[in-house]
């Protein structure tokens, strides 16, 4: 036989070995029903634009079923949004490692909570769940309550008395920020020479090519990657976020206020309660590395601003849609806080907004902040008598058309309906059918941090400005981003409050 013959044959053994070691997935979809897509790149071809992507996956859950088996690329993609079994693979330790698609995450942003696998995810989550605490976070509020009198300063400025088509999302992406840059890393923006747009900016950008890596395979190959037109910023904007994050790293190692080795580290003092200030012993104690204090700060500045920004200017749009909503809140914000525009919200008077919670979970609902999560399965997992998961099969919850589905939520699904969350509407809804911050044991660790963030904010700006809007809510385009985004943002009118 000729060397080429050789060759060949090798090569045809190879790919029949592969077939056959894969052979568990391919049979899977004699089971379970979807679209196969194109050879080699499955149904990636349909998910390339980001306004496609929850539209696409809403509309095969139509044809086919609410969990169906499609290809991303050369990946396997179980895509589920029936609770019952989002919530059997939230609670199972053989789901607990995320999806390898999140790798795109953990190159941009590092290695942290968000992306990593067990164990280090154990170690991790175990570690840092102190600083996250209800003790640690009430005293937070002071922090909040500043930075939105500022916010509000800021736009009552830019208003005089009534301004037509006013854009508050980058506002509340500074406000978010500063909070974030105060409470978790013990510093205040003003202080840094970086200014809050650049920072921004970078931050969006990433994000951005983080969704194009996910649902585009062939951009995960760095040779293919580095010949696009977005690398080289890409990788700036990269930097930038890490030399932000390394600066605020630096500052509080220096200057090496409380960072002796803590005996207990589950049990923080009232003077070690932020974040970096944890890390940091964390390093000292053997724990963390110092590239797990980077990974890990990073991780958290950017999803404690990220999706806390998104979710109020959300609800500020859905209330500026239906005045009547907006009305009943402003009522209640003021008989529990008062009228007076610049008084102290605590945290005690925040846990008396009972329509609040209605409003915020029904934006969650509705524009959920994090419409997909994926896993990977760790080995082959049984789902039901005659189905069995192979391992290394891609898992992703659809948690956004699951929140929209009518069968669940009935005719004002995909409508903006607070009455959703009244008690009697709940009794009969699955436990995992809102499911905002995920849920189980990988649940969202700075879920109360958001959820006081929220109020706060919201509570302040209904005191002080009356907001409006032409666009209507069923004008609303939604597109998957890691976070929701949408492809057009309202302009809001802005009537400062007598």
């Amino acid at each position: 036989m000729s060397v080429v013959q050789y060759l060949f044959g090798g090569i045809f053994l190879a790919f029949v070995l592969i077939l056959w070691s894969r052979r568990k997935f391919y049979l899977l979809t004699l089971k379970i029903p979807g679209p196969l897509g194109l050879p080699l790149i499955g149904m990636a071809h349909k998910l390339r634009k980001r306004e496609d992507i929850l539209q696409v996956i809403g509309g095969i859950e139509k044809t086919y079923s609410k969990t169906f088996l499609s290809w991303l690329g050369p990946f396997p993609f179980l895509v589920v949004s029936e609770p019952n079994l989002v919530g059997r693979i939230l609670n199972s330790t053989d789901f607990l490692n995320k999806s390898l698609i999140y790798n795109a995450v953990a190159e941009g942003t590092g290695d942290g909570l968000f992306s990593c696998d067990t164990p280090k995810w154990n170690i991790h989550r175990k570690a840092i769940n102190p600083t996250f605490n209800q003790k640690v976070l009430v005293n937070f509020v002071p922090i909040f309550n500043e930075e939105v009198n500022l916010f509000v300063e800021e736009v009552t400025q830019n208003v005089s008395n009534h301004s037509k088509d006013l854009n508050l999302s980058i506002s509340l992406q500074k406000l978010s920020l500063n909070n974030a840059a105060r409470t978790t890393m013990g510093k205040q923006m003003s202080s840094l020479t970086q200014t809050e747009s650049d920072l921004l900016h970078c931050f969006q950008f990433v994000l951005k090519i983080m969704t194009k890596k996910l649902f585009s395979p062939w951009y995960q190959f760095k040779f293919i990657f580095q010949r696009t037109n977005y690398f080289q910023k890409y990788e700036d904007s990269k930097m930038a976020m890490r030399s932000f994050i390394r600066k605020l790293i630096k500052d509080k190692h220096e200057k090496g206020l409380d960072t002796e080795i803590l005996e207990d580290p589950d049990k923080i003092p009232s003077n070690k309660n932020i974040f970096i200030e944890h890390a940091i012993n964390l390093a000292n104690s053997g724990t963390f590395s110092w590239q797990d204090v980077e990974d890990e700060a990073n991780v958290i500045v950017f999803g404690a601003f990220e999706t806390t920004a998104n979710t109020v200017g959300y609800i500020l749009m859905c209330l500026a849609m239906h005045p009547q909503y907006q009305q009943r809140l402003f009522e209640e914000v003021s008989s529990v806080i008062g009228p007076q525009r610049d008084s102290y919200i605590s945290y005690e008077q925040i846990q008396d907004m009972v329509y609040m919670d209605m409003v915020i979970n029904e934006t969650m609902r509705v524009m959920a902040p994090v419409p997909l999560i994926a896993r990977t399965t760790k080995c082959d997992v049984k789902i039901t008598d005659d189905i069995t998961l192979p391992k290394g099969l891609q898992v992703a919850i659809d948690i956004f058309n699951m929140q929209r589905d009518e069968d669940i939520w009935g005719e004002h699904a995909r409508c903006f309906y607070p009455d959703h969350f009244l008690k009697d509407n709940l009794a009969d809804k699955h436990p995992y059918a809102f499911i905002p911050f995920s849920k189980g044991m990988r649940n969202c660790i700075g879920w109360r941090y958001a959820l006081i963030s929220i109020k706060i904010t919201l509570a302040k700006i209904l005191l002080n400005f009356k907001i409006s809007t032409s666009f209507l809510f069923e004008e609303l385009e939604f597109q998957e981003d890691i976070t929701l985004k949408l492809k057009k943002y309202p302009k809001l009118d802005i009537e400062i409050r007598n």
